[in-house]
């Protein structure tokens, strides 16, 4: 029950909020004895009173007689990859294995973030994220991941709010699921790939990782670009949720639920398409979802797929860089600021399939990426010449699936 309040107790996912989660998975292991090989709640980290004193009074009789110098026997294990000082080495990462769930988390998510820029443009109703590389000594290059720019009330008002006006009509059968996707839903993802925390916990890690990059990004995105849900437009909407108070493009489910089935995908590159489809399939009826729930529109998916798409090329290529080898990913656009109401593609549901970038662009969101090309630049670890924690992640959620 307790990770199950984890999954739902907050509605786009993630982020700080979802640790409560993790904690409550953390105190499913102070049951008695019975439930499992022993009773190891009181070793996970705190403290009591009643405890506390009881420790005070041992050790004073353990030490009996009562010693002026401590004893002077360190535990090896502690001092792994030490340095010429003494103390582990600053680009060590063996105690990155030891650490718990939340610090490993706070640790990878700065070395993600510690390159990213994300700036917003009020003259051109747009948002850039960009990674910084050093260029030389004093000056960075920046290298763009994705750019966003937003569409006018005009085009939500066109067909898009009659899309989210018909498909309410599937609320009486979807109901279950919307309700039960309000967190990042794992246990949907569970069944088609048995992902299950007993022999897939760092892949459960890296993608709780990757969702809270999502967060940490969109969040801004989604003030800066300030675009109201559907129910802002219409009184008929009657969303049958209630979302949190922020607004609606991109659209986070459609972001986190693309993301997570990407990275399964490049996790798994050996299972053939027939599985592909199925993840694809997945992450646009979790995205489809929030639009029969009545908060979204149909654009908020096409564009949270997007970001996902760009966000799960970037973090690969950050996991994967090596010393001399140059990382590469696509950088991508939606241009909304092009759109104007009457285009066929607003009265078209989101289609998950729909090219991004290539010849086969055809919407006009997406024509500027047409002759996108792919960009390709050193990247630099968090300490110089060291390894990286999100590569070792990443190794460690491939051999999971080997």
């Amino acid at each position: 029950m307790a990770r199950d309040q984890g999954d739902q107790g907050d509605q786009g996912d993630q982020g700080d909020q979802g640790d409560q989660g993790d904690a409550g998975q953390l105190g499913g292991d102070a049951v008695g004895s019975g439930a499992g090989p022993g009773n190891f709640g009181p070793l996970w980290p705190g403290g009591s009173g009643a405890a506390g004193l009881g420790l005070v009074r041992s050790r004073e009789a353990l030490l009996q007689p009562y010693a002026k110098h401590p004893l002077r026997s360190p535990f090896a294990w502690a001092f792994a990859e030490a340095a010429a000082d003494g103390i582990p080495a600053v680009d060590g990462l063996t105690r990155f294995d030891d650490q718990s769930f939340d610090v490993r988390q706070a640790n990878l998510l700065h070395e993600l973030l510690r390159n990213l820029r994300l700036q917003a443009d009020a003259t051109t109703y747009s948002v850039r994220l960009d990674h910084l590389a050093l260029a030389t000594n004093s000056t960075y290059a920046l290298h763009r991941v994705f750019s966003l720019s937003r569409p006018s009330s005009a085009v939500f008002t066109d067909r898009q709010l009659d899309l989210v006006h018909e498909w309410a009509e599937l609320r009486p059968e979807r109901l279950n699921e919307i309700n039960t996707q309000l967190g990042v839903p794992y246990r949907y993802w569970n069944p088609i790939v048995d992902l299950n925390p007993t022999v897939h916990r760092r892949t459960l890690e890296l993608l709780a990782l990757a969702t809270r990059l999502g967060y940490q990004l969109l969040q801004p995105i989604k003030h800066y670009l300030g675009c109201p849900r559907p129910a802002s437009y219409s009184p008929s909407i009657q969303p049958v949720i209630r979302p949190r108070r922020f607004q609606a493009f991109p659209s986070g489910h459609a972001m986190e639920a693309f993301l997570v089935a990407r990275l399964l995908q490049r996790l798994l590159p050996a299972m053939n398409g027939e599985f592909d489809t199925l993840l694809q399939r997945m992450a646009a009826r979790i995205a489809n979802n929030r639009v029969v729930a009545g908060v979204h529109f149909h654009l908020d998916s096409v564009a949270g797929r997007m970001v996902a798409e760009c966000l799960a090329d970037y973090l690969v290529a950050c996991a994967t860089s090596r010393p001399g080898t140059p990382s590469r990913w696509l950088p991508l656009a939606f241009d909304g600021a092009t759109l104007h109401p009457g285009l066929k593609e607003l009265g078209i549901a989101f289609q998950r399939a729909e090219p991004m970038h290539g010849a086969g662009v055809q919407s006009a969101y997406f024509r500027g990426n047409a002759g996108a090309t792919p960009v390709v630049v050193q990247l630099s670890p968090s300490v110089p010449g060291g390894a990286s924690m999100i590569g070792r992640l990443w190794q460690q959620a491939q051999q999971e699936w080997t």
